[in-house]
């Protein structure tokens, strides 16, 4: 398998994750998802084992802010695959309340989870590429909430915006070894995180905010990154991709 190119990609159970994983699968990449539940993340990878073979697709199940799960995580992938050549930082949180009502235990684990699990996966995936001669490319997926505010989630809003910023810090100290670094800030998606949004009755007011009125599909998502990690953006590095179809525009 060591000449066959492979992704990681964090979160890759359902949602974003698992479209990001189903489209590098069928452009031609082995790929390791990596979900923190364990049942999930084995329902998913037979799931795509059963179209793309079990030699394509692995399974780990780990936590991005256990440094102990981060090295595991790429100890398995050097094990079956040999190599990384693209680091898909997926996994997410966003814990919803007030911000006076916000406990420091919630937005504690937003800041772990979002930012330094990113951190974690960019520097190990980062440090595999450079000991390997690959030139790789890392995509940190931040949010249209990293660019602007939005209530009830703080620490969404912190650490996103801080993956924008790791995301250029980490491509001008890559760049040397032809790594690029890129992010992408999804908008209102159709996935089980829109449930918080309809639990607090704000799903109507979020989707309408696009310019076609309605969530986008995860694999909006999925065909961007894909593309970002492709020979045609080689010239694209340390900046974030907005897919939000238009939310930004009325900001």
């Amino acid at each position: 398998m060591k000449d066959i190119k492979a992704a990681l990609v964090t979160g890759g159970a359902t949602g974003i994750g698992k479209a990001c994983a189903l489209s590098f699968l069928e452009g031609g990449y082995a790929v390791a998802i990596v979900g923190r539940r364990k049942e999930k993340i084995e329902e998913t990878e037979k799931e795509l084992a059963d179209i793309f073979g079990n030699e394509k697709v692995l399974a780990i199940a780990a936590d991005v802010s256990s440094r102990e799960d981060v090295e595991k995580i790429f100890a398995s992938i050097e094990e079956k695959y040999g190599r990384i050549d693209v680091v898909i930082n997926n996994a997410g949180v966003a814990p919803s309340h007030p911000f006076l009502e916000t406990s420091y235990e919630e937005y504690d684990r937003a800041i772990k989870i979002n930012q330094y699990g990113t951190f974690m996966c960019m520097q190990k995936g980062a440090k595999m590429m450079v000991e390997k001669g690959i030139s790789g490319v890392i995509i940190n997926m931040g949010s249209i909430y990293g660019k602007v505010a939005s209530g009830n989630i703080i620490g969404y809003n912190a650490s996103k915006g801080a993956v924008e910023m790791m995301t250029k810090a980490a491509a001008l100290e890559l760049a040397p070894y032809n790594i690029r670094v890129v992010s992408i800030a999804p908008g209102v998606i159709d996935t089980p995180m829109l449930e918080i949004d309809k639990q607090r009755g704000t799903f109507e007011e979020l989707y309408s905010k696009g310019m076609r009125k309605k969530p986008l599909p995860p694999s909006a998502i999925a065909k961007t990154a894909l593309f970002l990690a492709s020979d045609a953006a080689d010239g694209i590095n340390a900046v974030t991709i907005p897919v939000d179809d238009g939310f930004l525009g009325y900001k």
